[in-house]
């Protein structure tokens, strides 16, 4: 089903996925042109591929997708009448990205062809998400999206900076 429906966070917090995932082109972690980037500080360098950070994700319309879809958000399912923060939302993928979710959304095939196309990956704990966030949220059972209103701020791991 390519609509994201709202789910209760207790389904979120008991299917025991230990991280979303979001995903972004490289040229956003740091930002310019005076314009601040997703990554906000850099926590510490690890000694594998992925760098702790603190960042911040700020929610979208949905327009563009580099041509892919010309609106994503008429796929959530939005009851609640309260105006703040709807329109915007930020997407991840529930644990890893499955192939038909990176073809669906990036257009790429496979996790291997997201740092050869510019793309960075994010991963928030979910607990993080949970603790953080207070809003609604929406799961996109066909490519396994999660989908927040709003943003995200906090603590994440990412795979991709490019270097400064």
């Amino acid at each position: 089903m390519p609509i994201a429906l709202p789910v209760p966070r207790i389904v979120f917090a008991r299917l025991g996925y230990p991280w979303v995932t979001h995903i972004t082109r490289q040229t956003y972690l740091l930002g310019s042109g005076g314009q601040p980037g997703i990554v906000t500080r850099r926590v510490r360098r690890s000694t594998d591929e992925w760098e702790a950070c603190e960042v911040d994700l700020v929610g979208t319309s949905g327009f563009g997708n580099h041509g892919r879809r010309l609106l994503r958000d008429y796929s959530v399912v939005d009851f609640e009448l309260r105006l703040g923060g709807r329109g915007s939302y930020t997407y991840f993928f529930w644990g890893d990205p499955h192939a038909w979710g990176l073809l669906k959304n990036i257009g790429v095939r496979n996790e291997a062809g997201l740092l050869e196309k510019g793309f960075a990956t994010i991963r928030v704990a979910t607990a993080d998400l949970l603790g953080r966030y207070d809003g609604p949220m929406f799961f996109r059972p066909d490519d396994m999206a999660v989908v927040i209103r709003g943003g995200y701020a906090g603590p994440a791991r990412v795979k991709g900076i490019p270097i400064a």
